[in-house]
């Protein structure tokens, strides 16, 4: 009477199957009970072993009356209601019956369509009570069956009163249904709830193994194709970067200039290196662009120009810048400072030695002091007109110790009168120690004496 779901293994993976029951083989409605409950747990055992939750469907074979139907299509419709969740409540069943009553007035002319909506009735409502509630009882071991769908068939084997349903019915209105005879073969099959059944498919576990092998393999392969993006995305800022922070620092800035060339050279060189050797797997899978950028890279380190070397010496007359005896600068000096102070700011990395000389006439003592003092003012001056920190200066009077010409006569003397402005290279582990005026001094007399 109650056909079972179970599973069965095909090539395309699970599909349910319909086991029916034949409702003749049951003597009293405990028997057929019992063989439910063991229908509810092939049902579990079966979803355990396919790893699944296979749904629950019963398909009711029942003759409901003797009386044969003017069409004869009629017995073969099948009534019954199916969803996709599992059914909670029996109002779909109720309309399961509407539609049998509906069909009875329609057809009123023929008798069969109200004997069998009145069967259909009956028949539904027996089904809840026995054969639902034995199959969801949260009582018994097995897990219970969740009810996707029900249908019913006036088609059958042949009844008689001693059957369950029949014994129902009798028991409920004291009237014993007649007896009738097995239905014509072949029996239809429940092709409404069939159809509504949901397929869950299940590869091989090969199938399984090249799917999740091939996903690893996608994945990956996304995973580099990202990787290698953002490598190559971060080497084409780097070297844009390095390019543009070159051509942005301005000619007069030397020692900026050559750092951002280094670094620009270094891009170049890398890149470079990949046009001779081959592009490393990290920037690999046809996503690098670095061969655009050498021309560029190319062009601004061939625009480098180094800036002409700075004199050796400057010499400036004192007696243009001072008066005689005095160590103030005279008004209207400082346009004869002008070449000094831009050859300075020209060269910030280079520090300034500024020495005084004077001829011998007078008191040597106060030559020296006169020549120290001069020196002192040149700083103070060149160091505000410049904005280069006093430490970059340093000063040493030398007096008449230090003659360039004859004292013997007015010109040498002119000569001898002199103030000396000397860049020295910076250099950085020196300037450590060399902090004092008379480092400076020793390194401007050692180039004197090689000119």
């Amino acid at each position: 009477m109650a056909p079972s779901i179970t599973a069965e293994k095909t090539v395309t993976g699970w599909k349910p199957v319909l086991r029916p029951l034949r409702s003749r083989v049951h003597a009293d409605a405990d028997a057929l009970a019992q063989k439910l409950r063991l229908v509810r747990q092939a049902r579990a055992d079966a979803s355990r072993m396919v790893g699944a939750r296979l749904p629950g469907y019963v398909a009711v074979y029942q003759r409901l009356t003797r009386l044969e139907p003017q069409d004869t299509e009629a017995r073969a419709q099948w009534y019954g209601a199916s969803a996709a969740t599992p059914f909670v409540d029996s109002q779909s069943f109720e309309a399961v019956v509407r539609a049998a009553e509906t069909t009875a007035v329609r057809e009123s002319p023929d008798p069969y369509h109200a004997a069998h909506a009145a069967g259909l009735a009956s028949i539904v409502g027996w089904t809840q009570r026995v054969v639902f509630s034995t199959l969801s009882d949260p009582r018994q071991p097995a897990q219970p069956w969740p009810l996707y769908g029900a249908g019913w068939l006036d088609c059958g084997p042949a009844s008689d009163a001693s059957r369950p349903w029949e014994c129902d019915v009798r028991s409920s209105t004291h009237v014993a249904p007649p007896a009738v005879a097995t239905s014509r073969a072949p029996w239809s099959l429940p092709q409404p709830l069939i159809e509504a059944m949901p397929r869950h498919l299940r590869a091989s576990p090969r199938l399984a193994a090249v799917g999740h092998a091939l996903a690893l393999a996608a994945l990956a392969a996304v995973a580099s194709f990202w990787s290698s993006g953002q490598h190559n995305a971060e080497l084409i800022a780097q070297s844009r970067a390095d390019l543009d922070r070159f051509n942005a620092i301005p000619a007069d800035r030397d020692s900026a200039r050559r750092d951002a060339l280094k670094e620009i050279v270094a891009d170049r060189d890398e890149l470079d290196h990949y046009a001779r050797d081959g592009v490393p797997l990290r920037l690999g899978f046809g996503l690098y662009h670095g061969a655009r950028l050498l021309p560029s890279l190319n062009r601004a380190i061939a625009s480098y120009q180094p800036p002409p070397p700075a004199p050796a010496v400057v010499t400036l007359d004192s007696m243009s810048l001072f008066d005689s005896g005095k160590a103030v600068l005279k008004p209207g000096s400082n346009r004869a400072l002008v070449g000094s102070l831009e050859m300075i700011k020209a060269h910030p990395d280079k520090r300034i030695l500024v020495a005084g000389y004077t001829d011998n006439v007078g008191d040597s003592a106060s030559n020296l002091k006169l020549s120290l003092a001069r020196a002192a003012a040149l700083r103070d001056w060149l160091v505000d007109a410049s904005g280069i920190a006093a430490t970059q200066f340093a000063i040493q009077g030398y007096g008449d110790t230090r003659p360039i010409a004859s004292n013997e006569t007015s010109e040498g003397r002119a000569r001898n009168r002199r103030v000396e402005i000397t860049l020295v290279p910076d250099n950085t582990a020196a300037s450590a120690h060399v902090s004092s005026a008379h480092s400076l001094a020793n390194a401007a007399d050692r180039r004197n004496n090689i000119q």
